[in-house]
């Protein structure tokens, strides 16, 4: 195989150049920091069989030197020729020369060529195949090595991370009167190449697998079509204002495609008899939204079906708002301040065929919300949950509100103050994406024409900001019962 060395200001430049130069297949054989960048090894037509097995016999043990060395006068140590040492055991900067072998060997210079014996002209290291790999022994305590190992070519600092994987000859082998197993003395260290071959190609896999990913995210980061764009500006999220901006040929497509197959609507809500609570944040507009409940229930079925309960004893004036439009209506309003009393309200409304609670709005991290939330579960299935929420939140909002209520569970959602949030994209993003059922919405403060039952012409006109489709048109009978309502107050 060949190996080359790149330098570069950072590692991202280098892997550029190294797929550009060696191709898709090259293989990093180290790195590392450098005076101003980073400098890695990288190699091409890497073949690991190549690597000596650990069995005795294997891996050259059994093939002769191509060289017999001189006796040399002082034992050899342990990294090939008579290197000096300091006393800790460590190898001095200092290179030591070997005896120069009879055959024709290679050996790496600091100026980073080549250079054989005899006349043979110097090549640059980066265009040189790599000689035949073999193991190399982490350093332990001094001991002799096969006489072969003391004709290896010198090794400075500087090129220690390529010694690691590679010798300076493929006849570079133990002496067949030396056993195989001796050419290693510590059987830890004989597995460690084996072990580091793997991590390598972990690494590799790893890397390609990260540059991949770069390269999808750079394809998926191309510029928003004119649908896409104005996707965003509804609030949809980057992703899904991309996906849809490229499926579709103008705003309404996109939004027939996308809220008529995932948005969730219920032709007729709250038809059936039965205890409705509505819970939700501070400020989503519960107590206006039951009272417009109300007054649609009262004028389908008359003051008699209907009554009230409210929890919300925290807030001034929550109270009293209610009871107000109970007055107006003609229905009665009860005020329970714990779970008991919400329970014995429930039990003398129960020749009631509608019963709405209205629930205090908290903040999902008010300590005061897990003691509303558990009046709320003790009423057991009995109980349809509507979570009330504006039209204008962020999208981690909705995530963190739907994940809190969701536990008690919630039916359906009604989305309120459509009239103040133009741009509610995020909204319907939550409930296509998160299976909640949309029953109604508001966008006003009358009572009751404001309340919607939802549809896809009415909320494509809302986004499109359409004065005439976004309202429902109101039934004479509805009309006349709005007036009558009106001059009740009067």
């Amino acid at each position: 195989m060949k190996i080359k060395r790149y330098t570069g200001t950072n590692t991202r430049e280098v892997l550029t150049r190294i797929r550009n130069d060696l191709g898709a297949d090259a293989v990093i054989l180290s790195n590392r920091e450098i005076v101003g960048g980073v400098e890695l090894m990288a190699a091409v037509d890497f073949d690991a069989s190549r690597f000596p097995s650990d069995e005795p016999g294997e891996g050259g043990a059994g093939t002769k030197a191509a060289v017999q060395t001189p006796p040399h006068p002082n034992p050899p140590h342990e990294w090939g020729g008579s290197e000096p040492r300091d006393v800790s055991g460590k190898r001095t900067v200092e290179t030591v020369k070997a005896s120069p072998p009879r055959a024709e060997l290679s050996s790496p210079t600091r100026g980073g060529g080549w250079e054989g014996e005899g006349s043979a002209p110097r090549k640059p290291a980066d265009d040189l195949p790599l000689p035949a790999v073999a193991r190399v022994a982490a350093p332990v305590a001094p001991t002799a090595v096969p006489r072969a190992a003391a004709q290896a070519a010198p090794i400075t600092l500087e090129q220690k991370d390529a010694a690691s994987l590679a010798t300076a000859h493929t006849g570079a082998a133990a002496d067949p009167a030396i056993p195989a197993h001796r050419s290693m003395r510590d059987p830890a260290a004989a597995m460690a190449p084996k072990d580091e071959l793997g991590a390598m190609r972990h690494e590799l896999q790893d890397l390609r697998q990260w540059m991949q990913s770069q390269m999808s995210g750079l394809a998926d980061a191309g510029p928003l079509t004119p649908v896409g764009e104005q996707l965003q500006a509804l609030g949809f999220s980057t992703a899904r204002a991309r996906q849809l901006g490229s499926q579709a040929l103008n705003l309404r497509g996109a939004l027939a495609a996308y809220l008529g197959k995932g948005l969730q609507v219920a032709a007729d809500p709250v038809s059936a008899a039965g205890i409705y609570a509505l819970v939700g944040p501070t400020g989503a507009g519960k107590t206006t939204t039951i009272a417009k409940l109300a007054a649609r229930l009262v004028l389908r079925h008359g003051t008699a079906a209907v009554a009230l309960i409210t929890t919300d004893t925290y807030r001034i004036g929550g109270v009293e708002q209610l009871k107000i439009y109970g007055r107006i209506l003609g229905v009665p309003v009860a005020v329970a301040r714990d779970g008991e009393e919400l329970q014995q309200h429930l039990r003398d409304f129960a020749d009631r065929r509608y019963v709405l609670i209205d629930s205090i709005g908290l903040s999902p991290r008010d300590a005061r919300m897990a003691e509303q939330m558990q009046w709320l579960q003790a009423l057991g299935e009995g109980v349809t949950r509507l979570l009330v929420v504006g039209a204008g939140l962020a999208p981690s909002a909705y995530a963190e509100l739907w994940s809190l209520y969701r536990r008690l569970p919630v039916a359906a959602a009604i989305l309120t103050k459509l009239d103040e949030s133009p741009s509610f994209g995020a909204a319907l993003q939550w409930l296509v994406e998160g299976s909640v059922p949309l029953w109604f919405y508001t966008d006003g403060q009358r009572v009751p024409e404001d309340l919607h039952v939802p549809s896809l012409a009415k909320i494509t006109a809302l986004l499109e900001h359409d004065p005439v489709t976004r309202f429902d048109s109101a039934p004479a009978p509805l009309a006349a019962a709005v007036g009558a309502i009106t001059a009740r107050t009067a």
